[in-house]
């Protein structure tokens, strides 16, 4: 049996590759990338400390970054979404959340509804989209172009990354 941080490493290694090589070359119209990446985020243990997820998380934003050629707000925004996670988390799935983290994720995803897992993935995908282009036009006269290139790349996110988990959960032992 794996240990959890040989786990992480591997997700870690799996999901850059995957987005660098894989998804940021999609392109829908020219314009819009699923971030497949952000399964690392919704899949990592709860039972790793929160400093720990937070300096990953870093890592992992600038590794896109540099895959990406974005300047640093794949940073910001996997920072952002690794704070606010523990707090969705608590929020969404309420006195199921376990902060201990006695529970993986294989827990949360086979024990609660659908609602639940569906606002758990589409919000931590949308304030993730949020930071990212919003940070990226930084331009009121792009408005409209930012709020529509946020909700399509979330539902092309949303679609990859749920079937993702569910093919990650199916295979876990």
């Amino acid at each position: 049996m794996d240990s959890i941080y040989l786990v992480v490493i591997k997700r870690f290694i799996f999901f850059i590759a995957l987005q660098g090589f894989i998804f940021n070359n999609f392109d829908l119209y020219g314009m819009y990338d699923p971030y497949i990446c952000l399964v690392f985020i919704l899949t990592f243990p709860t039972k790793i400390n929160k400093i720990t997820f937070m300096v990953l998380c870093f890592i992992f934003g600038f590794v896109l970054d540099l895959f990406s050629n974005s300047l640093g707000l794949n940073t910001i925004a996997c920072l952002t979404v690794a704070f606010l996670r523990s707090y969705i988390i608590g929020f969404i799935f309420g006195s199921f959340y376990d902060p201990v983290g006695l529970k993986l994720i294989k827990n949360y995803i086979s024990e609660t509804s659908f609602s639940q897992k569906f606002l758990y993935v589409f919000s931590i995908i949308l304030i993730h989209h949020f930071f990212l282009f919003t940070l990226e036009s930084l331009n009121f006269n792009y408005f409209m172009l930012t709020i529509k290139k946020i909700l399509i790349t979330s539902i092309l996110s949303m679609i990859f990354c749920y079937a993702s988990i569910l093919i990650m959960i199916k295979n876990e032992k």
